[in-house]
């Protein structure tokens, strides 16, 4: 009895020495031991990284859509106002690097017609139609009351860009939520800005 009961201490002994053992479900890489695996902070993903870097910026954007918010209204009060009236005179036709019809007149500007303004207006003499503040070709009138709109302007053909601005804008100004959303229609309110600027111009190319 002694014996045995010498045995099972012994036995004893030796299972509480064991190291205990991990169970882990199967992986295909013998060399797979999770328990080994450092607890170092993970690395940012590059989408993660951006997204950082967005929150760093986001009130920024939303500075910048609401400054091309005012810029947007400032087109469409340029659009409502009453139309100032200049007389002037053709002094020259010339075709534009687009292939356009431009006519020159006595004040030294350059305006782009269609082909079929160019058939409505007769004579020399002419009366310009010009918005008030940034001063953009509206209609043309001839000296019989032919009256031709100017379609290659900012506030003809490409009246979509003073449009798109001030619906990008707005809701940049005023979305409460979402960073990546906010940031990225600040940029793209930027943008338009600027591309609503070089629209102002394009009756002279």
């Amino acid at each position: 009895m002694a014996n045995e009961e010498l045995i099972t201490r012994e036995d004893s002994g030796e299972e509480a020495t064991q190291e205990p053992q991990h169970s882990y479900s199967y992986h295909r890489d013998p060399g797979y031991r999770p328990w080994l695996r450092t607890s170092a902070p993970r690395k940012p993903t590059p989408y993660e990284e951006i997204l950082a870097m967005m929150a760093r910026y986001v009130d920024y954007s939303v500075i910048a859509s609401r400054v091309c918010f005012i810029f947007s209204v400032v087109f469409v009060s340029d659009f409502i106002l009453p139309k100032t009236q200049h007389d002037v005179k053709i002094v020259g036709y010339a075709i534009s690097n687009g292939g356009t019809r431009q006519i020159e007149l006595s004040d030294g500007s350059v305006i782009n017609v269609s082909k079929k303004a160019m058939r409505k207006l007769k004579g020399q003499l002419l009366t310009i139609s010009r918005t008030r503040i940034f001063g953009v070709p509206y209609k043309i009138t001839d000296k019989v009351n032919n009256t031709a709109s100017v379609e290659i302007s900012i506030y003809g053909n490409f009246i979509f860009g003073p449009i798109i601005l001030l619906i990008t804008s707005l809701v940049g100004s005023v979305y409460p939520k979402g960073v990546e959303f906010r940031f990225n229609l600040g940029v793209a309110s930027l943008v338009l800005a600027l591309l609503n600027i070089a629209f102002l111009h394009v009756h002279k190319f």
